[in-house]
């Protein structure tokens, strides 16, 4: 029985990638040398679009998980249909992004126990942004994760309140870093004096601003290198 012939390829496009396809299999040749077509040419993807303004929290979770490019990523971070759960992952990269969000004040309070579970790095991230309101930091002293707090003091600006809090905590490092803090009052500075960590009064004898009391304190203190570290430093 007759085999049924092929179809014939009309399309040149089509006709052009066969060709380039059977010349690749059989290995044709002309004067000694393998005679290849060129292939079809590459077909560049479109640039992705900004997320739409009424983009459903689905869809804006598979964009997020589909595409790498910063600027997506960051519009994605800053739209107010994003889910809580998703901006607590993206907060470890666009913290900025994040606090710029609309809706992170509602969402605050309508899922604040999720916002409670996000990771202390993206927490951390968080605090550490000039611009980052009260209600962040707050949120960082009462993470169970350490990094959480040590944003907190490596803030340039810190109230007294939250200087105080930092002052009071169980880590002597973290009482350390507050030793030095150029925001820290002359009570809290007298209270670091006496800390029983002897590192806490040392990052404390470092400072330029000691009263004399407390600079008499310190020079008379039982640890040997509080007190070479005042004879040698003034």
């Amino acid at each position: 029985m007759r085999e049924k012939m092929a179809p014939r390829l009309r399309n040149p496009y089509l006709l052009r990638v066969r060709r380039w396809c059977l010349l690749r299999c059989s290995g044709q040749h002309a004067g000694g040398k393998i005679q290849v077509m060129p292939g079809p040419a590459l077909l560049t993807p479109p640039k992705s679009e900004l997320p739409a303004t009424n983009a459903t929290a689905a869809e804006l979770t598979r964009l997020a998980y589909s595409v790498t490019a910063p600027h997506l990523l960051e519009a994605v971070a800053r739209h107010p249909n994003t889910p809580v759960t998703l901006l607590g992952e993206l907060a470890a990269r666009y913290p900025e992004a994040v606090l710029d969000n609309p809706a992170l004040p509602l969402l605050r309070l309508a899922h604040g126990q999720q916002i409670r579970m996000w990771t202390g790095l993206a927490v951390s991230k968080l605090a550490a942004v000039d611009a980052a309101p009260e209600w962040v930091q707050e949120l960082a002293m009462r993470h169970p994760e350490p990094q959480a707090r040590w944003a907190v003091a490596g803030r340039a600006r810190l109230s007294q309140e939250r200087l105080g809090q930092l002052a009071r905590r169980g880590e002597w490092q973290l009482r350390a870093a507050v030793a030095q803090h150029p925001d820290l009052n002359a009570e809290l500075i007298e209270r670091l004096s006496t800390d029983a960590e002897y590192s806490v009064r040392l990052s404390l004898s470092t400072r330029s601003d000691l009263s004399p009391e407390v600079l008499s304190r310190l020079r008379r203190d039982p640890h040997p290198l509080i007190r070479r570290r005042l004879q040698m430093g003034r």
